[in-house]
């Protein structure tokens, strides 16, 4: 049933909003801004230790420049909040028992980091979440089935419910049903939009002909949404899947802090919207300095996170690490939000003698030689980084239909391409398909060789 608060009419599910100046929309969530840090200044102890130690009152904060006397926040000190006062942290703005459903990071190792939801925090995730469907192309006659993880990762039931939010029909089909059950529960459903990670989506239309005697193309999907892992914007990977399933596919992009999708792409395709236009307030820093950066057309930086409408634990100045460039041009569908195209994560980032290097730049280049390459990689690498000695060694899965005459060949040209693109020297070193694992969650490009193995 669509939410009672909002009605969508056409290529928008809020006009007023998604057309609203983003002059605007900024000024409206600087002053519900002001109002959060008032109210986790009364509520939170970490908060209030936090801001007296950078010398800040809330009443400080009068103007968007002023922003930049309240401390950023991390991910490190989020976990530091919830083992100083466990479960859910010193940074809680609610009584424990007013916390109606707790989410967890999406991380492999190590405790999770725990995301605390009332029942007005999780009204806020169906509308931020189903505006991005929206946008996306979701509507209410379509059949939906999410292919993540459905425990408690924040793009598994929350996904779900925001989809049945805005009408469409949810289908929990998640990440352990099975490859063969997921794809008889595809076609058996009538499914027109499936939800996956890049990677998971190529891999499972491959095997679709295999299992069910006909082409992924012939199950018939309206959109294909990926997110979860870069991918969706790398265009040679964008095309491998666009191929195998004869669909568009719809990059989504969101943090489990704030909602499990708040950026997605439309028809337009010009990169993904920001769709938490009310409920976020939005920022582009310098990923060196952390000075402000204006949302401008080509711009680069980080994105800067502050929940002005969460009531459990409203994050201010959150650090996403996700670098992107912006775009600010005018649109068909007349939204006014920023655009980005994501270029990797700083935190991700390598450093090859001077030369920024984002895992995913290096995924493009070899999923631009499929089919000799299936398009899977694994950085190795042998420290901590960033900084990292030339060459870069690379592992590449060959395709097991390239004769093995032509590998030293593949080799060449795959380390004459990272030099051209990329501008580093890498150690191609080519393993055979199906080497790295294939899975339904997160794919991680970088496999750190010192740190041990996790059984």
């Amino acid at each position: 049933m669509i939410g009672a608060d909002v009605a969508p009419t056409g290529v928008h599910f809020d006009r007023e909003l998604e057309t609203m100046p983003w002059e605007r929309v900024q000024a409206m969530t600087f002053e519900r801004l002001q109002r959060q840090l008032e109210r986790v200044y009364a509520l939170s102890p970490h908060y209030r230790r936090k801001l007296d130690a950078a010398g800040v009152r809330p009443g400080d904060v009068r103007h968007p420049d002023d922003l930049a006397r309240i401390p950023f926040f991390e991910k490190d000190e989020e976990r530091e909040c919830q083992q100083r006062q466990p479960p859910l942290g010193d940074h809680l703005c609610v009584d424990p028992v007013d916390v109606v459903r707790v989410h967890a990071s999406s991380g492999t190792t190590g405790t999770p980091t725990l995301f605390a939801l009332t029942a007005a925090d999780l009204a806020t995730w169906d509308r931020v979440m189903g505006r991005t469907f929206h946008t996306m192309g979701m509507r209410a006659e379509d059949v939906f089935c999410i292919l993540g993880n459905l425990s408690m990762f924040v793009g598994g039931v929350p996904a779900l419910t925001a989809a049945s939010w805005i009408g469409a029909c949810s289908v929990p089909v998640g990440a352990t049903a099975g490859t063969e059950r997921t794809l008889e529960l595809l076609r058996l459903m009538g499914t027109t939009v499936v939800g996956a990670t890049p990677s998971f989506a190529v891999y499972l239309g491959e095997l679709v002909e295999k299992i069910l005697g006909i082409r992924a193309a012939d199950l018939g999907l309206r959109l294909l949404m990926v997110g979860g892992e870069p991918g969706g914007q790398i265009p040679a990977v964008r095309r491998q899947i666009s191929a195998v399933w004869d669909c568009p596919v719809r990059d989504v992009m969101g943090m489990g802090e704030f909602a499990g999708v708040m950026w997605a792409e439309s028809d337009d395709e010009a990169g993904m919207h920001f769709c938490g236009q009310a409920e976020i307030h939005l920022e582009l820093i310098d990923p060196e300095s952390g000075e402000a950066r204006p949302f401008e057309d080509g711009a680069t930086g980080e994105l800067v996170y502050s929940a002005v409408e969460r009531e459990a634990t409203p994050l201010l100045r959150f650090r996403s690490h996700d670098h992107v460039r912006v775009r600010t041009g005018p649109t068909p569908s007349g939204r006014t939000s920023p655009r980005i195209t994501t270029l990797g994560r700083t935190d991700d980032m390598l450093l090859v003698r001077g030369i920024n290097v984002f895992p995913s730049a290096v995924r493009d280049v070899v999923a631009s030689l499929v089919p000799d390459t299936t398009g899977h990689i694994r950085i190795l690498l042998s420290g901590p980084g960033p900084l990292v000695s030339p060459p870069l060694p690379i592992e590449v899965e060959v395709a097991s239909a390239l004769p093995e005459e032509r590998h030293d060949a593949l080799r060449e040209r795959l380390g004459g391409l990272i030099r051209e693109r990329l501008n580093f020297t890498a150690e191609v070193r080519l393993i055979p398909e199906g080497t790295l694992p294939r899975t339904a969650l997160k794919t991680q490009y970088i496999h750190r060789l010192d740190r041990p193995t996790t059984p």
